[in-house]
């Protein structure tokens, strides 16, 4: 232990207070505890550590459940459930969509609703990231919330319906049956810059996306697994295909080519998984291996030492990953969780239940975030499409601008949006 500077003139005094000789080296290498006169310290200090680490670690998930909405509201994960397979009879894609609002959110910044909320005319939100301009999915976590509303009033979270949405779309797209816990509660705050900053773009390279899945408790392998549920299903735009970016079979680019080149390179769109778009299942592997993937992200991890060895193995074992899938999407559902006490259950999942008051001028609520408002938000440059694949091709509507019946113009925002917990 490193010794506190001394009084002048005396002995270098340790951080128990006793005096040491600084021409002596103590066995323990300057370790106290093995110091006959701290020893019976040192049991209690670390029991005392002990006691405390295990009441704390990991608070948030012991706070969870399966079973929390059972007395509150029993019905909760049927009323999810009714919604997500009637929106998936109306749209396939819905699927894809949900997948990947689920993974825009809790990468950001854990799973806490955030990304649900709308921006003002002077303070950002979540929502309008680049990155997440184009998720979808919103409406249908409004519908779940307003049918769960008038069944079990201020219960069930917005965080909680957007993970059931997710696990029973994944569930009807073919994939696989889950578990997840509930007892969520959602956010007070939805900051533009976390998203910005945290989601991975189409193009990042392997070692920092692997860095990235690392740094929030992910293996390379279910970073993989991940990666692959979320792009077999979906289409992609052609604005951020880029078949030079690195190899792609010439097959496939000529389609791709038939698909988005000329006028269709800013409207048109492209099938994630060219055979089975709507369908949750390991065919990801065999396209990654022979090269017939649209973003580049999945075509880096088919020629990456790292990743290539994992994608040939899932290839080689095609009933690991519906398993691992599982697996993963739990982990992920549980990332940074707000539970206990903080946060809120919002009444209503696009804005927080008291909204600290904006500063200046008049507030528009923006029910959308439109692409030709939000234009160079995104920090990344090419940096806009996110990691996983969108779900519906359907124009994103025009945010709503009306103040006291009268259309304003969209002032700047400034400030990243929060919610009054009072």
């Amino acid at each position: 232990m490193r010794a506190l500077s001394a009084p002048r003139g005396g002995s270098p005094v340790d951080r128990l207070g006793i005096k040491r000789d600084p021409g002596r080296v103590p066995a323990s290498q300057g370790f106290p505890c093995s110091h006959p006169r701290t020893m019976d310290a040192c049991r209690l200090l670390l029991l005392l550590l002990l006691g405390f680490l295990a009441a704390v670690a990991p608070l948030a998930s012991a706070q969870l459940s399966p079973e929390f909405y059972k007395d509150s509201c029993p019905d909760a994960e049927k009323i999810v459930a009714a919604v997500i397979e009637k929106k998936l009879k109306e749209d396939p894609g819905t699927a894809a969509g949900l997948l990947r609002l689920i993974f825009h959110d809790c990468f950001a910044n854990g799973c806490d609703a955030s990304i649900l909320i709308d921006p003002l005319s002077n303070q950002s939100a979540e929502k309008e990231a680049g990155p997440n301009i184009s998720v979808r999915g919103f409406e249908v976590i409004d519908e779940a919330k307003k049918e769960l509303e008038a069944k079990c009033p201020n219960t069930v979270s917005c965080a909680d319906i957007v993970v059931l949405s997710a696990r029973d779309s994944i569930h009807l797209a073919g994939g696989p049956a889950y578990k997840v816990q509930m007892g969520r509660r959602d956010s007070l705050v939805s900051n533009r810059e976390e998203a910005d900053n945290n989601l991975p773009g189409p193009d990042i390279p392997v070692p920092k996306l692997v860095s990235e899945f690392l740094s929030r408790g992910f293996s390379a392998e279910e970073m993989v697994v991940l990666l692959a549920g979320g792009h077999s299903i979906g289409k992609v735009r052609c604005i951020f295909i880029e078949p030079d970016a690195t190899p792609m079979d010439s097959g496939y680019q000529a389609s791709i080519s038939k698909l988005c080149d000329g006028p269709n390179r800013d409207t048109g769109f492209v099938n994630m998984d060219e055979h089975n778009p709507d369908s949750i299942d390991g065919t990801y592997f065999a396209n990654v291996i022979a090269k017939k993937m649209p973003l580049t992200i999945d075509r880096l991890l088919g020629i990456d030492a790292k990743t290539t060895p994992i994608i040939k193995d899932m290839l080689n074992k095609p009933d690991d990953f519906l398993p691992s899938f599982a697996k993963a999407m739990e982990k992920l559902s549980e990332l940074k969780v707000i539970t206990g006490k903080d946060g809120e259950i919002r009444k209503t999942c696009s804005e927080f239940n008291n909204p600290m008051p904006a500063t200046g001028g008049s507030v528009i609520r923006i029910s959308s975030a439109n692409p030709e408002d939000l234009e160079g938000l995104s920090s990344g440059g090419k940096q806009v499409s996110g990691i996983v694949s969108q779900g519906s091709k359907d124009p994103l509507p025009e945010p709503a601008k009306v103040v006291d019946g009268h259309r304003k113009k969209v002032a700047g925002r400034h400030h990243k949006l929060r919610g009054d917990s009072s």
